[in-house]
């Protein structure tokens, strides 16, 4: 009887089982069902009922409370200050899609056990979802930065402080700052509230680094330091550093020792220096240089002289370690011999003996700018060195041609014709170098002839440079150095090279000028002219080819032979045509 009992329970309960099984699993399919292409109910959006609405339904609900979330709003309150920030400030708008995707989601994410609790706790208790917000990250970043301008303190650190003779010690001072990242989120998770937009300020306290209690010995250094004079001695000479001068040059630097801060207090070094050069200067004495003079041909050396200075730096470190002491508060200014850069005996063993070429070149007196050039030209190669296997470049010795140099605009050949260019008239000094070369003997690297042929120059022997174009380049293939000396009068200038006598000699010819080609005209109207009378402005020349050959002799033996082209080309003719009525 017990078991039969026993089976109709068992049978009975399973039906139960079943029954509620089906009856949950009934609901749940008429869950899905119902819910297939809308939001499950009990969903809210921003406290707005969206349950068991079509997407196009809800849309037109967040459309609307997006209206009212974008319109408000928020306010930022420390103390008695308030910052005010519009969501359009930030660029904040809400996300239309993905706050649907949002509610949406509710219900159908996870696994199966997860959607059916999650759909069952909806019918029973309403769920909120925040509206997704896009708004723009550096607008916001700009907003927090001027409220933490307002806020923000730096916190002071104790210090030592030192009026007339009495030194004490500042206090210090907490500072604040405030949290810019809980901000931030505070003020986008207002954007989701209706009311009230109202965000606290999070300020924190930001300790200094140096306290009180961290500087009693620092003030004791200090006290040690202007206590009394400092005595600065070199041989029979002395100067007193007074205590005002000490105070005036104390100086402090912040620095951390593991976890801890300090003040590392010193002389100022920039102080001590300057005033050991002012009281020093009667000790110290530049070198010189062993210099070339001239006695007609030949080249007479000038000694050079040792200098003496004072180890500035040693005496610094010295000054301010006695100022820490209470005996022997003097320093010994210690001092070393200064060696000049060329010596009486560098000067010697250069061979910078004698003149071994020259050359002349003239011009006219008339046209001032031009000679102002060439004169500050010849400034510029005056004294040069050219040291055995160097390569001269006039461009990189010269440099740019320009009016901080004092170069001044002057008549130069411009794609045939005379042009007024800023540094016109370099190429004079530069052909009186070529020649100068050229009869030395040496080797010419790079050379180049005026595209005009000038009649006043060394036929077939002018050069013409141009900054970053044409240049004018010579090896001193000797064993000596070489010095330039230049000489210019109103109407001339001068190089000469002084070096070693090594038995050159230099043979030259030129040839006759041929490939002639004509010159074209240009012609220009002259209202100034009357009309029906012309004037010629510039003269044509005709291009030709001429080259000029070289032989150079040491010691009666031929050692070199070359030859310089030059191509000239036809220079135009203007003539000024007349049209005054």
């Amino acid at each position: 009887m017990k078991q039969i009992i026993e089976k109709r329970w068992i049978r009975t309960s399973i039906s139960i089982i079943a029954a509620i099984i089906f009856i949950v699993v009934s609901l749940g399919v008429a869950d899905a069902a119902i819910y297939a292409n809308k939001v499950h109910k009990g969903v809210e959006i921003g406290g707005v009922p969206v349950g068991g609405k079509t997407g196009k339904e809800a849309i037109s609900d967040i459309d609307k409370l997006a209206s009212v979330l974008e319109s408000k709003p928020i306010s930022i309150r420390y103390l008695d200050k308030t910052w005010t920030v519009r969501p359009k400030d930030i660029n904040a708008q809400v996300n239309q899609d993905k706050t649907l995707e949002r509610a949406f989601s509710l219900g159908r994410s996870g696994d199966a056990k997860r959607i059916i609790k999650e759909r069952l706790n909806l019918w029973i208790k309403e769920r909120n979802v925040k509206p997704v917000f896009d708004y723009n990250p550096d607008k916001l970043t700009k907003f927090i930065n001027k409220i933490a301008k307002d806020v923000d303190k730096l916190p002071e650190d104790a210090g030592i402080k030192i009026i007339g003779d009495q030194v004490t010690i500042t206090n210090s001072k907490n500072g604040q700052k405030i949290d810019q990242n809980i901000l931030s989120s505070k003020i986008l998770d207002a954007l989701v509230l209706r009311s009230p937009r109202l965000v606290h300020l999070v300020v924190n306290v930001v300790e200094p680094n140096i306290h009180e209690n961290d500087l009693p010995e620092t003030k004791e250094i200090v006290e040690q330091m202007i206590g009394a004079p400092v005595t600065i001695k070199y041989h029979d000479k002395s100067w007193s550093i007074t205590q005002q001068q000490l105070t005036d040059w104390v100086s402090f630097n912040k620095i951390q020792s593991r976890d801890s801060w300090g003040l590392d207090v010193n002389l100022d070094k920039g102080k001590v220096a300057s005033y050991l050069k002012k009281i020093t200067a009667t000790i110290v004495s530049e070198p010189k240089d062993a210099k070339f003079d001239l006695k007609g041909d030949a080249v007479v050396i000038l000694p050079s002289e040792a200098g003496l200075k004072v180890d500035i730096e040693k005496a610094v470190d010295g000054i301010n370690d006695a100022s820490k002491t209470r005996e022997e508060r003097y320093v010994m200014l210690e001092t070393e011999i200064v060696k000049p850069k060329r010596t009486t005996e560098d000067a010697q063993q250069m061979g910078i003996k004698e003149k071994v070429s020259s050359y002349t070149t003239y011009f006219s007196a008339r046209q001032a700018p031009r000679v102002h050039n060439i004169q500050t030209l010849a400034r510029a190669l005056d004294g040069t060195i050219v040291a055995p296997g160097e390569v001269f470049s006039f461009n990189g010795h010269v440099g740019p041609r320009s009016a901080s140099k004092g170069y001044e605009e002057a008549m130069a050949i411009i794609n045939g014709e005379l042009i007024p260019t800023l540094g016109g008239g370099i190429c004079q000094v530069a052909t009186t170098l070529f020649n100068t070369i050229f009869f030395g003997g040496y080797e010419v690297v790079e050379r180049h002839n005026h595209s005009l042929f000038i009649s006043h120059y060394p036929t077939g022997r002018d050069a013409t440079v141009s900054y970053g174009g044409p240049d004018l380049k010579f090896k001193n293939d000797s064993q000596a150095h070489i010095l330039i000396k230049t000489w210019t009068t109103p109407s001339s200038i001068t190089i000469n090279f002084y070096s070693t006598n090594q038995g050159i000699k230099v043979d030259y010819s030129t040839s006759r000028p041929s490939n002639f080609t004509s010159y074209p005209t240009k012609y220009i109207k002259d209202p100034s002219l009357p009309k029906g009378v012309s004037k010629v402005r510039d003269k044509g020349i005709a291009g030709r080819d001429i080259t000029a050959y070289r032989t150079v002799f040491k010691n009666g033996t031929v050692v070199k032979k070359d030859k310089f082209f030059s191509r000239y080309k036809p220079g135009t003719q203007v003539i000024l045509v007349g049209t005054k009525q």
